[in-house]
């Protein structure tokens, strides 16, 4: 069974749906009328997957949360729950009731389908019901025409056995640094199992002298006593809460996730006591090694790819330590927060054995409270994995609320929801459409604008203006759902597409991003075809700031040029909509693409038009049928871009003007609504295969740049290191120094094949100057070392030449 809707009154923040109330057209629901009136509920719509909540503070996002734990039985509503700036908030007697919550749900199973017909309700798979718990009378359920009384408790019990499981983790307790070997096998934990207070006894005791008199030995036995004979607190304070939710999780990480067994604990604690260092690590390394294989930490945290959790003895407790890159381990206390919280939602996550026989739908608040931008990404990654696992033997649901843009997947905007709190006793609303809104609720509920997350480290398209930004991103999402075998679309986790605000802005954004600083962010522009366009190109060649190229020549695509070149390698004629290359739209009598617009062909940018008219200005049908796809082809006739056309056909015809943003969101709503499936409309097969031609391209052009920056950083590193070591040590050096660079140099390298030469060549600079034997002596042949050493950084671009021609006779 899977959650659709949610349905919220008088709930904490919500108090009712007041914009819905203001609309005469809106459905009223007998349900939601009650003796004061009509009032209805506020409704959240869930998506199948993973659904993000955004929304300011104080708006009500971890109240739905709430909410849905209510309708689930989960947690009861109480009366404190109900919204306290309501018009029917009320302590007077018989005049106090209970918050309204409800859902929808969809039936995914015959047995579910089954278990609604004991019950009285007739609701085959795929179908939907309504559920509702409402602050007075008893709970209903609504299937059609049908409404279902559940007076009965044990049917309300039936009812949510199969509804989703809930599951809450909790965000605010980390993996500890260390964890007693008694609590994992069900040992008792004594006063002294706390590692500092175990060190104070000891060095209370240590301070016993055999010739000590009566009257000492009686004050350090008392001191000694009081360590083991602590008094015990009537109350569990917070402290001592949170040390025993983060021994549980650690239980959780070492027995549930990495299935090692608790007999093993007790045996490694007794091999401990009886000093039995040989059964004691290998144990430790049977520990390491299936937490390595379960736990495979590598795949989900992208900022070390040979980033490794393991385990240490010491004494009474199994320690936490992390290797990374560079081979050397670190406590957690070394560490950031983020990877330890991280670390605490994944071994959450992998610990949970699911029920097979309900769905499950996953609760977070706010988890990226102490995550990178990366290690946000990270944990979107797991999240979407746990409601689409590998296997895809399950479909499971995910909600979470969040803050951060960075944990919002950009290539399914579809999955956001925007929560804004209006004012007095308005309370919660959804924002039913954030773009015409001009994404105002979205940029308050993030706090961030486009311009200041430019450049967040990852790829980076800059283009003309915030038009071709629409088009680029609403294509990609739409084409990435109506044509799945297009693989090479733009992938808006990774790339930002930034908008300029004009082609002459292109080159200084671009010198921004990449001028002034040693770390470049890989940038791609794309550039209109006109005279702007032109002239920014020249810029970017050469800038005006310090007259060097602002970005490689190969980097740069002109609209005109790009166009031209994918035409030459089509099989197909202009205006086809046939397979092969582009499917170029005749915008002038020579048929030149010159700007993102002449990709769209003119029947739907006449639909896009009228639907601009319609929705955004109001305009009946009759009004916005005066715009002909007929009149528009005449105006390309007779040269000029599509945009210059349909705006001109806009104002001739209607007297209106119509913004270029906007447009290019009608374009993209235009695709969206269209079905996923049969025969298209004329003219949207050209579509989707213009701009596929156009976003594979860049994709492959913001991947090569980022290889290609990923290299340059790389080798600057090596050759960082190799250049220190030879000014520093011109005479000689020890072994042990060497080898310590020579591992520098191995950590900066990544796994590929390029980077096996880098590799190779350590490994027989190590074997041929016996570094690591007698590692404090001097390197025999210093000279020759260095110059092999310089030699090395050289290796990837010998590798890269062409063999060398044999000649035969003398003197070759």
């Amino acid at each position: 069974m899977r959650l659709t809707r949610v349905y919220v009154r008088f709930f904490k923040s919500f108090n009712f749906d007041y914009e819905r109330r203001a609309k005469e057209s809106a459905q009223r629901h007998e349900w939601e009328i009650l003796p004061e009136g009509w009032y209805p509920h506020v409704r959240l719509d869930v998506d199948p997957q993973v659904t993000a909540v955004v929304g300011a503070n104080e708006s009500g996002k971890s109240h739905l949360l709430d909410a849905i734990e209510c309708v689930m039985g989960k947690r009861r509503v109480t009366r404190s729950d109900f919204c306290r700036y309501s018009q029917l908030y009320s302590v007077e007697t018989d005049q106090v009731r209970l918050p309204d919550v409800g859902a929808v749900f969809t039936v995914g199973q015959e047995a579910e389908s089954a278990r609604l017909a004991e019950l009285g309700v007739t609701c085959a798979v795929d179908e939907t019901f309504l559920f509702m718990r409402p602050g007075d009378g008893h709970p209903f359920i609504v299937c059609g025409e049908t409404t279902t009384d559940l007076s009965d408790s044990e049917q309300v019990k039936s009812l949510e056995a199969i509804l989703p499981q809930v599951l809450r983790f909790s965000t605010s307790i980390a993996v500890p640094d260390s964890v007693p070997i008694a609590s994992l096998w069900g040992g008792r934990l004594g006063s002294l199992a706390d590692r500092r207070v175990r060190g104070e006894f000891l060095d209370a005791a240590e301070q016993a002298e055999p010739e000590a008199d009566e009257t000492t030995w009686a004050q350090i036995s008392t001191k000694l006593w009081s360590f083991v004979r602590r008094p015990a607190t009537s109350a569990e304070t917070e402290e001592e809460r949170r040390k025993r939710a983060e021994m549980a999780l650690a239980r959780q990480l070492l027995v549930d996730v990495a299935r090692i067994d608790e007999n093993v604990f007790k045996e490694l604690q007794r091999a401990i006591t009886n000093g039995k260092e040989g059964e004691v690590s290998g144990l430790e390394g049977k520990i390491n090694e299936s937490l390595a294989r379960h736990l495979n930490l590598s795949r989900w945290w992208s900022q070390d790819t040979d980033f490794k959790l393991r385990v240490t003895t010491r004494e009474r407790e199994l320690v936490f330590t992390i290797r990374d890159r560079t081979g050397t381990e670190y406590s957690f206390g070394e560490r950031s927060r983020g990877l330890t919280h991280f670390l605490a939602y994944f071994v959450q996550l992998r610990a949970h054995r699911p029920s097979e026989e309900r769905s499950e739908i996953l609760l977070m608040d706010e988890p990226d409270a102490y995550l990178s931008n990366s290690g946000q990404q990270d944990l979107l990654r797991v999240l979407e994995n746990f409601a689409v696992p590998d296997d895809g033997l399950r479909a499971d649901q995910v909600v979470y609320v969040t803050h951060s843009p960075f944990l919002i997947n950009k290539n399914a905007a579809s999955r956001l929801r925007v929560l804004d709190k209006g004012a007095q006793e308005e309370g919660t609303r959804v924002v039913k459409d954030v773009v015409r809104t001009h994404y105002e609720p979205l940029r308050s509920s993030l706090g961030t604008h486009v311009a200041e997350t430019a450049f967040i480290g990852g790829k980076n398209l800059i283009v003309e203006g915030t038009a071709d930004q629409v088009l680029l991103a609403g294509m990609s999402n739409a084409l990435r759902a109506r044509r799945p075998e297009a693989a090479r679309l733009l992938d808006l986790n990774e790339v930002t597409i930034v908008p300029a605000g004009s082609a002459d802005s292109v080159p200084y954004i671009a010198y921004l991003a990449r001028g002034r600083d040693p770390i470049k962010p890989p940038c791609v522009a794309l550039l209109d075809g006109d005279d702007d366009g032109r002239r920014a190109v020249g810029k970017l060649k050469r800038s005006e700031a310090n007259r060097k190229p602002v970005l490689d020549e190969k980097f740069v695509v002109c609209l005109d040029k790009w166009a031209e070149s994918t035409r030459a390698k089509a099989s197909t004629g202009a205006g086809s909509d046939a397979d092969g290359g582009i499917a170029p739209v005749a915008s002038t009598k020579s048929g030149i693409v010159t700007e993102i617009e002449d990709l769209i062909p003119p029947r739907i940018a006449v639909q896009a038009a009228r639907s601009y008219a319609s929705r955004l200005l109001g305009l009946d049908s009759e009004e916005t049928d005066k715009i002909k796809e007929g009149d528009l082809k005449n105006r390309l006739d007779s040269g000029g871009p599509l945009w210059d056309a349909i705006r001109d056909l806009f104002t001739d015809t209607l007297g209106e003007h119509i913004d270029k943003v906007g447009f290019a969101r009608e374009v993209v709503s235009y695709l969206n609504a269209l079905p996923r499936t049969g025969s298209r409309p004329s003219g949207v097969k050209a579509l989707e295969d213009n701009f596929i031609s156009l976003l594979s391209h860049l994709t492959d052009l913001l991947d090569e740049a980022a290889a290609t920056e990923a290299h340059r950083r790389r080798e600057k590193r090596m050759g960082r290191i190799v250049r220190g070591f030879l000014d520093d040590y011109q005479t000689g050096a020890t072994r042990t120094l060497a080898d310590s660079r020579l591992r520098e140099i191995e950590s900066s390298l990544d796994d590929s094949a390029a980077h096996d030469v880098f590799r190779l060549g350590v490994a027989r600079l190590r074997r041929d100057f016996a570094l690591r034997t007698d590692p404090t002596k001097p390197i025999d042949d210093f000279p020759s070392f260095r110059q092999r050493l310089e030699d090395l950084t050289r290796q990837e671009r010998l590798e890269s030449q062409e063999p060398e021609e044999e000649h035969a006779g003398p003197g070759y």
